[in-house]
């Protein structure tokens, strides 16, 4: 009978002819550099490879990397797959048993037995067999990809839990069920459980108990967890991927306190019942929430000390959420491409807190968040609509806000941050009425909001619903930035503002403004000059414009924008006149708004 080390090799034969008949560099080299090189071969080309010389066919068989790797899924006939199942297991068998008997170390052992037949089907014990050669062997990584009746289960034997070589596991039963014997992994320190279901629901806790060196801990499309308790003092990185949380009868817990964990990765879950996630690890530098989904009412409260970075990415939160952060040495947190069917609380207590990002969020139609049933518990944060983003950040310093969401205009945001110096907001215009208006340290703020929703003409555009709801909030809006001492805004919100305003709001501190304007400048040229009433400490002015503007060369500029042409001068006009620059005379800036505004 054929052995199957060469079968695997048989469709390379010509190749490997080719190969022989050129100069072997790889001869010269070192056993040891030769089974790093095997390190990163697959099966196939490692049989390949043995069939060079004779040296290389005893390096593949003396290799400590070992890679088995059978595909029973394909299109061939019973007969041929019973064939090539009983070759592929005697070969196995035969270089595990040849390698206990040598006594050869064992760096690695992967096994990927690809099949869906049961008959075919690999079984835990042959599994299992292999395994205890490999523990017998001092291995210490473990690969292992298999399909395992789902009614029975698996499990490893005694030996791999009590084998003191072993450090990395990665196990993938296609979903099958998987459980843990009463003994640990005491010297496991990278274990990764990969498309496997887990009935227990201790499951958590018996990790951190029974694993006392673990520091990477994956779980990658895993079901049936419904509760997870992680209290390990080794584990350092902790990544969950495409895991379902399932309904219970109870609330949902995720509490996590490992003390030594640094990095935690949420990405791709379904969060389906009602989940309170609780986070103390005082060791956490980075947590990054993305494309999960959570489907009930949603509480986070996290308290890391030495948490750094957090962000919460293209996530569907379906019901209310909390967000309670309470780490000092939190220096950014952003939140992107999420969309909220209810309100948002979030809370920032952080004293180094330095940037919040919030950015292509969108909010569900009432009729999608209406279909999920209503929170157990409700969000008491002061009167308001009962769906909108809620942000308090005592020490935030910089807030860099990007709406995408062209029917954000109906959902209110609210921000609280007496400490905030510098803002920048772009995008679709969101309910600014909710806007605290204490923004008493803000310094620099760079605006450029407009609707993206479009109309035939202006009077169409002035009778549009979404234009006459943003009056009130642009003022609002505008008042908020009233402090700032440098600003760089579009004329949007200012047209806004004049539609039903006829006096102008007063920036006292404002010196430097850029303009930049949406269509026609000729036409928003009044609109502009009442804004510029009410700068009396304007110092520079830059406008910039979309289209080509000869007004901009116009010698009568200052005088057209209401500003005395005694105290400012036009200091350069670009040569495609789309830019203008104004400065004011030194010394006799103070008032020279004002006075113009007094003679107008």
């Amino acid at each position: 009978m054929e052995s199957p080390f060469k079968s695997m090799a048989m469709s390379s034969d010509q190749d490997t002819r080719i190969l022989a008949c050129t100069h072997d560099r790889l001869s010269g080299l070192p056993d040891q550099v030769i089974y790093h090189i095997f390190s990163f071969l697959g099966a196939n080309d490692t049989a390949r490879l043995g069939l060079v010389s004779k040296r290389f066919k005893k390096l593949c068989s003396s290799s400590p990397y070992l890679n088995f790797v059978a595909d029973f899924d394909s299109g061939s006939d019973h007969s041929c797959l019973r064939t090539r199942y009983t070759d592929f297991c005697s070969y196995v068998d035969k270089v595990l048993r040849s390698r206990e008997k040598t006594g050869e170390g064992l760096i690695r052992l992967l096994v990927h037995w690809f099949c869906k037949l049961r008959r075919f089907d690999i079984g835990g014990s042959v599994v299992n067999s292999w395994v205890t050669v490999a523990t017998k062997c001092g291995v210490e990584e473990l690969d292992m990809l298999v399909h395992v009746d789902s009614l029975r289960g698996y499990s490893f034997p005694d030996c791999v839990y009590k084998c003191e070589s072993l450090r990395a596991l990665k196990l993938n039963l296609q979903m099958g069920r998987f459980s843990f014997q009463i003994l640990g992994f005491d010297w496991l320190k990278d274990l990764w459980l990969d498309s496997v279901t887990i009935g227990d629901k201790y499951f958590g806790q018996r990790i951190s108990d029974r694993c006392k060196c673990l520091k990477r801990l994956t779980l990658e499309n895993v079901d049936g967890i419904s509760d997870l308790t992680m209290t390990s003092s080794s584990l350092e990185e902790l990544e969950i991927t495409d895991c379902r949380f399932p309904n219970s009868f109870f609330d949902g817990k995720f509490n996590i306190s490992c003390s030594s964990l640094k990095v935690l990765t949420i990405s791709r879950c379904q969060f389906k019942a009602l989940w309170h996630v609780n986070l103390n690890c005082q060791s956490l530098e980075n947590l990054t929430v993305q494309d999960s989904e959570f489907g009930r009412f949603f509480v986070c409260k996290i308290d890391c000390e030495s948490l750094e970075t957090l962000e919460v990415c293209g996530s569907n939160f379906l019901e209310a959420c909390q967000l309670l952060v309470d780490c000092p040495s939190l220096i950014h947190a952003m939140i992107s491409s999420c969309r909220f069917a209810n309100v948002c609380f979030l809370n920032i207590k952080s004293s180094s807190l330095g940037g919040l990002t919030l950015s292509e969020c969108k909010f569900s139609s009432p009729e999608i968040g209406s279909q999920y049933s209503k929170p157990k518990k409700e969000i008491k944060v002061g009167a308001g609509p009962c769906r909108r983003i809620i942000m308090k950040a005592e020490n935030l310093e910089a807030l860099n806000v990007s709406s995408s969401d062209a029917y954000s205009y109906e959902f209110p945001l609210s921000i609280s941050a007496p400490k905030l110096k510098d803002l920048w907001w772009t995008g679709d215009p969101v309910d600014f009425s909710y806007l605290n208006q204490g923004m008493v340290s803000l310094l620099n703020a760079r605006i450029h909001i407009k609707p993206t929703c479009r109309h035939r003409s202006e009077e169409s555009d002035r009778r549009c619903k979404h234009s006459k709801s943003l009056i009130y909030c642009a003022a609002k809006f505008l008042q908020c930035l009233s402090e700032a001492r440098f600003l760089s805004i579009n004329t949007w919100p200012i047209e806004i503002f004049f539609m039903q305003n006829d006096s102008p709001i007063v920036f006292k501190k404002l010196q430097n403004l850029v303009l930049l304007t949406d269509g026609s400048f000729a036409d928003q040229i009044p609109t502009i000059a009442s804004f510029l009433r009410g700068l009396p400490n304007l110092r520079r002015l830059i406008i910039r414009c979309e289209q080509i503007s000869h007004e901009l060369s116009d010698p009568n500029l200052i005088n057209l924008l209401g500003l005395n042409s005694r105290s400012f001068n036009l200091t350069g006009v670009g040569q495609d006149l789309k830019n203008v620059k104004i400065e004011a005379v030194q010394g006799q800036a103070q008032s020279c708004v004002q006075n113009a505004g007094k003679r107008r």
